[in-house]
């Protein structure tokens, strides 16, 4: 587990590697799939979730911004489930799918740029995605598997909430 502190004057260092380390570095520890704990210097707190939310919230950049029920989810959770969450976000974010959306990403700009054609492109996605997904989590559930999934959770949530105020009337 790679320790990280942060100051008072919000600077994040690396214990073991004895420097300091920006947001972008603790994303690129998360995607290599390195498990990551960051503590507040003065008070000894873990504070991973909070600075794993601010890597998430930063490093999504041009991908646009994190789901609203996701953001919901976090707040309607509380401190009890945040490291479970936590351990589920860096699946989501990080690791595997985190290379995969890469390689597709940059099989695409060759293919719009004219320096792959269509078959050329499905080949080699073919070869580096989905052979690699098919063989290393052949249970993992597709995107449209989680927003499903995600879709009914606001509706239960949404039910639960209507119960609870008919409960208090």
């Amino acid at each position: 587990m790679q320790t990280i502190k942060k100051y008072a004057n919000r600077k994040l260092y690396h214990i073991d590697r004895k420097q300091y380390i920006t947001l972008e570095g603790i994303a690129a520890l998360v995607q290599a799939g390195e498990q990551v704990r960051v503590v507040d210097n003065e008070t000894g707190e873990d504070i991973t979730a909070q600075i794993l939310a601010q890597v998430a919230l930063q490093t999504r950049g041009d991908q646009g911004r994190l789901p609203t029920s996701l953001l919901t989810s976090l707040i309607r959770a509380g401190e009890g489930t945040l490291s479970g969450l936590q351990r589920s976000l860096v699946g989501v974010f990080g690791g595997a799918g985190f290379v995969n959306t890469e390689i597709e990403r940059r099989l695409a700009h060759l293919r719009d740029t004219g320096k792959l054609n269509d078959q050329e492109f499905q080949q080699l996605r073919t070869l580096l995605v989905d052979e690699y997904q098919s063989t290393m989590a052949p249970d993992l559930p597709s995107k449209s598997d989680i927003d499903r999934l995600h879709e009914q959770v606001d509706e239960l949530t949404r039910l639960v909430e209507q119960l609870l105020a008919q409960r208090k009337q």
